[in-house]
């Protein structure tokens, strides 16, 4: 099996950001997918490279060798949003087409999109021109953002997702974004996967040199309205009469300042602690030493640093109706409180550090909670998909064939092939 994966997203050479696209296509390369990556790249002329992100474009490479995966980075001309973000990709494609004749000697059996728009419009086209189907991953700015759009947004990502063999949304909340669109039989949900790594001896030692031993609440994430780093604050004001934590929030992001100024004005100075981007393993370091993990973000698609904190065995609290609900049980494997209600979570701060032994059991539920959330098993079951839609064209080819079952020359209706998923998504949840 050939796969062409479209993602705008993927990590290039010297910006090894947004990985969960290529952890997925290590996993499927290791069950013998055969895959090739065109990630179309964002540029503008020297003289434009006003800001770091277009300086970064106008040095990626060409083209990479990702362990044994080909990955193009063709040029695409940058753009007002904004103005044209509905056309983007047809951009796209226009800057892919001309790989079409080596697509083909390929023999590329199916084309796989992360993300509707733009990637999703750009694979339409490609595998229209390629006489194969596509099917596109949903990781939820299409869910939370492009569906909802009135005007030419909305109406392409509606196509897109119509069109689409298959589409795959990465947990039981975005699906039930997704169930108006997409008929039930193509719908399926494939949760990410995480790398359950250990914080190694290095990051745990040198963590201790961040902040002070004391109770410790962490978020991580960036830094915007959404990811309710200012419930987080409002809630810590509530805890008078209670053990006081240190509140360590690890990211960047445009609300930073504002933050700071809030927890200056609420009187949270000396308790709060910005960290900004760190390492990797320092992150894991922090998660393995926090005695709670915080994030109260709404739409919130996946929740992959949830996952994260718990499988380092730390208790987490997040907001009800979120991704995360797919893997978080309300004071049995974590804590789920509604969004922006900062007098519920300084609850459920105050619960986690005065009764450790109750902490303890949540965050040895979570750990086992997500031990199921590997690569591997993510790749499992978009193999399935892809063998599903795949039976199902050649069944279509076979039933337009003469004589072929199903057939006008013959009795009998074809056989719809059974989703790997079971059930339509919104009718159960995967744990």
């Amino acid at each position: 099996m050939k796969v062409l994966v479209v993602s705008h997203l993927y990590p290039s050479p010297g910006h090894e950001r947004h990985l969960f696209v290529e952890d997925q296509v290590r996993a499927l390369r290791a069950l013998g997918v055969e895959l090739r990556v065109l990630s179309p790249t964002g540029y503008a002329p020297r003289p434009l490279w006003v800001n770091a992100r277009l300086r970064r474009r106008g040095t990626t490479p060409s083209r990479a060798v990702r362990e044994g995966v080909l990955v193009e980075y063709p040029r695409v001309p940058v753009i007002p949003r904004s103005l044209f973000f509905s056309r983007s990709g047809d951009l796209s494609y226009l800057a892919l087409r001309r790989r079409l004749p080596s697509l083909r000697g390929a023999g590329v059996d199916l084309v796989h999109a992360h993300q509707a728009m733009p990637d999703g419009a750009t694979a339409r086209r490609l595998a229209a021109d390629l006489g194969v189907p596509y099917v596109v991953t949903v990781h939820g700015r299409d869910a939370y953002h492009h569906l909802k759009q009135s005007g030419a947004v909305g109406r392409v990502t509606r196509e897109v997702l119509h069109g689409a063999a298959a589409v795959m949304a990465v947990s039981s909340a975005v699906a039930a974004h997704l169930a108006p669109f997409v008929p039930p039989q193509r719908l399926h949900i494939v949760p990410n996967g995480i790398v359950a790594e250990p914080a190694s001896p290095g990051a745990l030692a040198r963590q201790a040199g961040y902040l002070p031993t004391v109770p410790l609440v962490l978020s991580v994430g960036y830094l915007i309205e959404r990811k309710g780093h200012m419930t987080v604050l409002e809630a810590l004001t509530r805890l008078k009469g209670h053990v006081q934590p240190h509140y360590a929030i690890v990211g960047e992001g445009p609300l930073r300042r504002p933050l700071e100024r809030a927890a200056a004005r609420l009187g949270l100075t000396g308790q709060v602690h910005f960290l900004g981007r760190l390492p990797h393993d320092d992150v894991l370091g922090l998660m393995a030493r926090a005695d709670l993990f915080v994030l109260p973000s709404w739409d919130e698609a996946f929740g992959l640093v949830y996952a994260e904190a718990m499988a380092q065995g730390t208790p987490v609290a997040g907001c009800r109706g979120e991704g995360l609900e797919d893997f978080v049980e309300d004071a049995v494997s974590g804590y789920l409180v509604p969004a922006r209600d900062a007098e519920a979570l300084a609850e459920v701060i105050a619960r986690v550090i005065e009764d450790p032994a109750t902490a303890g059991r949540a965050g040895e539920a979570g750990r086992a909670a997500v031990a199921d959330l590997t690569w591997a098993r993510n790749a499992e079951r978009q193999r399935a998909i892809y063998d599903q839609v795949l039976a199902g064209r050649h069944a279509v080819a076979q039933h337009d064939s003469p004589g072929a079952p199903g057939s006008p020359e013959s009795p009998g209706p074809a056989k719809r092939p059974r989703s790997p998923e079971g059930p339509p998504p919104h009718d159960r949840r995967e744990r």
